[in-house]
């Protein structure tokens, strides 16, 4: 599959709540879900066809698939480790695997030693609780609080993969290609997460490289690079997978009407390795009394093979 790589930082910090008003906590990373909302919303600020863009997801053909956004660490993509791979105590520790390691690993070699983390011993991002004060509006009586921001330090970011299925494909004036870098555009001054009116969210983003990552086998198994809903009818199948980790996601969706509290769904999470004829799809997360239009949850997989020694 040919994948294009985008390294993204944020030279303002971001914001990403796990949990519903969750202020004080964030995440250092942005799951392939909330960047599909992030780039979906940024379409449609932009002026373009919010049915242009979601209607082949929403019939299963998506013009193309997106990894999480990962640690880019000095010039070097990381990636998930397997959530079973702890073949010896030192192994526990380590969440991320750089390139190489990570693709050998993939082809079915030993593990070995694992590789330092933090890198260099310097951690790739520092979490800060920054102080905010908010006022009554009636009372004018002041209320401290805590954000949690996330910094990456000089030469840190992520980075995220479009797997392309049908690049040319027809997207409002252009094609998909076009309608994702246009959307990155906006999202450079728009941002994404909380708290943006601030500066949290802004980001820069780079096209790094196109390149070509192996397709699963059919019969196979994949480490997941994405979050996944399972259909209902994939239940059966996800049931065979090696290891997997279920994550409830919730929260708020931002809408023309305003933000809207859309309904709680349980996504597979990065690192799983599963069966690759597992595909996802989009969640229908309306909430009930709210017609204006559907509110979809990403969850389509993005598998990377991986060599399982026992699989049939």
């Amino acid at each position: 599959m040919r994948v294009s790589l985008y390294r993204l930082s944020f030279p303002y910090g971001l914001h990403l709540s796990p949990h519903e008003l969750s202020l004080d906590e964030t995440l250092p990373l942005v799951p392939a879900d909330t960047l599909f909302s992030a780039l979906t919303w940024a379409w449609i600020r932009q002026g373009g066809d919010p049915h242009a863009w979601l209607d082949p997801f929403c019939q299963g053909d998506p013009p193309f698939l997106l990894t999480s956004a990962f640690p880019w660490i000095e010039g070097e993509p990381w990636f998930p480790k397997p959530l079973n791979l702890r073949p010896t105590r030192a192994w526990k520790e380590v969440p991320f695997l750089p390139e190489a390691r990570f693709f050998r690993l993939a082809r079915g070699e030993e593990p070995g030693e694992p590789p330092t983390w933090p890198p260099r011993s310097r951690p790739p991002w520092e979490v800060a609780q920054i102080p905010r004060v908010s006022l009554d509006r009636v009372s004018l009586r002041s209320n401290l609080f805590y954000i949690a921001r996330v910094r990456f330090r000089e030469g840190c970011g992520l980075w995220f993969g479009v797997a392309w299925r049908a690049p040319e494909r027809p997207c409002g004036s252009g094609s998909f290609r076009e309608a994702v870098e246009a959307a990155l555009g906006e999202l450079r001054e728009a941002g994404l997460g909380g708290d943006r009116s601030v500066g949290y969210g802004r980001l820069d983003f780079a096209h790094v490289d196109d390149v070509s990552w192996p397709d699963p086998n059919p019969q196979g198994f994949g480490l997941l690079l994405s979050r996944l809903w399972p259909r209902p009818e994939e239940l059966d199948l996800l049931r065979q997978a090696r290891v997997w980790r279920v994550s409830e996601v919730g929260g708020y969706a931002e809408t023309l009407q305003g933000h809207v509290r859309r309904l709680r769904v349980r996504l597979v999470v990065e690192g799983s390795v599963v069966p690759t004829g597992l595909r996802g799809g989009l969640a229908d997360l309306t909430p009930n009394g709210f017609q204006a239009h559907k509110i979809w949850r990403y969850g389509f997989a993005l598998l990377f093979p991986w060599e399982v020694a026992d699989a049939a």
